[in-house]
């Protein structure tokens, strides 16, 4: 509140009565001022309004009902308290001056307490109401700003400032809507930087924001006035271009973003290159709503992604075609997940020196109900990119050591199963205790289950992945290396991992006895892995040739259709009981292999 001492205008036309009040107001502390008619005050106020008016009711010319009247009918001066003084005090003259809009009333001649209490009490409830009113005004001018921030942050991405995914769903609705058939065709384009994840995830979320605020301004160079860049959240973004030369339009602008990202991006001191990944639709043609030719752009980017990044992609009605097939076979999977319609197939290995079965692989099939055995090739990718992996691959380990207990409980006997560990799975679930609690639910040697891991997963997090191998070679689990050779580690890092075993990759088997470059490779893993007394096992056999060559150069065990395609468990224990044995031929002469074997013949399973 204003502590300045108040100013209280005296309007009387006696000019004794004017300095009899202005005397009995001094002592107070009170700043006066006077006038000796109605028209007097009112030019008195318009110059500079009073906090209290003492207003005598009976004037020549404009009486105090006019003057108060005048005063409270002027947004300006209502809010200026009046006390009336008058020598008439009946009821009417109150009434009168109520009327006109007097709050008090003194009766001449003046009592000088009655005076003080009065104009303190009435400018104590000015200065309350003043204080209300401004309090009032800034509050309301607090709401219109919070209002416009918040319909701000409604529409506007907060990082990057520009149109949010609300916002720009409207702005396409709305641009649709102005676009006539015969008109120029509107394109979305839907943008992702690629691997934006990994920018995250070592450097922080820090940088990875200032990368997508200095994408965003790269962007808006890429486009004109008239078209909307929009930021729809993460590291997606869309643009509306309204392309008067159709989809090549479109395909200027996708270049220019691709060019635009060329020079590396400066963020706190670190140099980082990205490419993105860009999708187009174009309406009318693709679709003729909002959601749906985003969605459609959505598609054509994920297929710039499989292209191999860095390119874009117009959608097309097979894109389309494909999503659903995908959406179905997610949909599909899922109920596989909850009904349990996968099975096990089981393909033996067979050690070289003597033609023994050494173990099975556990393969993943999927008994879909009306289609029959699917392909894992089909599922697999599948189960991956959902992660449905990691909760089927906690299934397989559990259903491989249930299978060997009842083994172990039949004439079989023992039977080393080795399962395959998805790299999601491996980094996404408790994979130590899961094998542990399957090894004691089923009372099974831990010796008996062998976990197969490709070389991707080893990499994916070392030390972690060190320490849970470590605990399970504790408990006695085997561990080898699938598909070695296709990654990008080396033997001697490999010594690290308390491994047991690698297998070839089988592109390198497939033209073993014709291809120098494939036997070579082959050759240095056998000899290496040696050397670090591993066991080397060749998968994807499939002619007597490879087999000599392979039996001839030290390979351990090999596995593969010459010997067994994966086969289901019944046919296999007819295999183990019937005890057949692949014979060796030792002396017949092969091309490119110093020996040669028969077609596959009896076998005998020995552990």
């Amino acid at each position: 509140m204003n502590n300045a001492p108040a100013t209280i205008l005296i309007v009387d036309d006696g000019p004794q009565n004017r300095e009899l009040l202005e005397a009995l107001l001094r002592p107070e502390g009170y700043v006066t001022r006077s006038a000796a008619n109605g028209e007097e005050a009112l030019a008195s106020i318009a110059q500079c309004a009073p906090d209290l008016i003492l207003l005598d009711v009976m004037m020549p010319g404009m009486d105090g009902y006019e003057v108060a009247s005048v005063l409270k009918a002027d947004p300006a001066t209502s809010a200026i308290p009046i006390i009336m003084v008058t020598a008439q005090i009946d009821r009417s003259a109150r009434l009168a001056g109520l009327s006109a809009g007097a709050e008090e009333f003194l009766t001449k001649p003046v009592d000088r307490m009655e005076l003080w209490m009065r104009v303190r009490n009435l400018l104590r409830l000015k200065a309350y109401g003043d204080f209300l009113q401004n309090n009032s005004a800034l509050l309301e001018q607090q709401v219109q700003e919070r209002t416009a921030d918040l319909e701000h942050l409604a529409h506007y991405d907060p990082l990057t400032g520009l149109p949010n995914r609300t916002l720009f769903y409207q702005t396409l609705q709305e641009t649709m809507g102005k676009t006539s058939d015969k008109g120029p065709p509107v394109a979305v384009l839907f943008i992702d930087l690629d691997h934006f994840k990994n920018v995250n995830d070592t450097l922080g979320h820090a940088i990875g924001d200032e990368l997508l605020r200095q994408f965003s301004t790269r962007l808006m160079q890429c486009v004109r006035t008239r078209d909307t860049v929009g930021r729809l959240g993460g590291d997606e973004f869309a643009l509306i271009l309204t392309m008067q030369g159709g989809q090549q339009g479109a395909t200027l602008v996708a270049n220019k973003i691709r060019d635009v990202l060329r020079a590396p991006f400066d963020l706190r001191g670190h140099a980082i290159s990205v490419t993105a990944s860009i999708g187009i639709t174009v309406h009318p043609d693709d679709a003729c709503d909002p959601e749906t030719l985003i969605k459609y752009a959505d598609t054509a980017m994920y297929r710039a992604k499989q292209a191999g990044r860095d390119t874009f992609r117009f959608f097309t009605a097979q894109m389309n075609t494909e999503v659903l097939a995908q959406l179905e076979l997610e949909t599909a999977l899922r109920k596989a997940v909850e009904h349990n319609e996968f099975v096990l197939h089981y393909q033996p290995k067979v050690r070289l020196d003597d033609g023994h079965i050494s173990g099975v692989e556990a393969l993943l099939r999927w008994q879909r109900p009306g289609h029959g055995l699917i392909s894992p090739d089909v599922f697999i990718p599948v189960l991956e990119e959902t992660g449905l992996i990691v909760r089927v691959g906690s299934w397989i380990i559990a259903e491989a050591c249930r299978q060997i207990g009842r083994w172990m409980d039949s004439s079989i006997g023992q039977v080393k199963i080795a399962v395959n560990v998805s790299s999601r799975q491996f980094t996404e679930s408790d994979l130590d205790l899961e094998v542990a609690k399957a090894i004691v639910d089923n009372d099974i040697p831990a010796d008996l289950l062998e976990l197969e891991l490709t070389e991707s997963s080893l990499m994916a997090n070392t030390e972690r992945t060190i320490g849970i191998l470590q605990h399970l070679k504790k408990q006695g689990v085997q561990v080898s290396i699938d598909d070695f050779g296709t990654g990008y580690s080396s033997l001697a890092y490999l010594r690290r991992f308390p491994i047991d075993k690698l297998k070839i990759d089988s592109a390198f088997i497939r033209d073993i006895t014709s291809n120098p470059d494939d036997a070579a490779i082959a050759l240095t893993i056998i000899s290496m892995a040696h050397s670090l007394k591993l066991d080397v096992i060749a998968e994807g056999v499939e002619t007597a040739e490879q087999l000599a060559y392979l039996r001839h150069h030290g390979c351990d065990q090999i596995q593969g259709y010459f010997f067994s395609p994966p086969i289901p468990a019944p046919e296999l224990e007819c295999m183990l009981r019937a005890g057949k044995r692949l014979l060796m031929a030792e002396s017949a002469e092969v091309p490119n292999a110093s020996a040669s074997v028969a077609p596959a013949r009896q076998v005998s399973y020995n552990a």
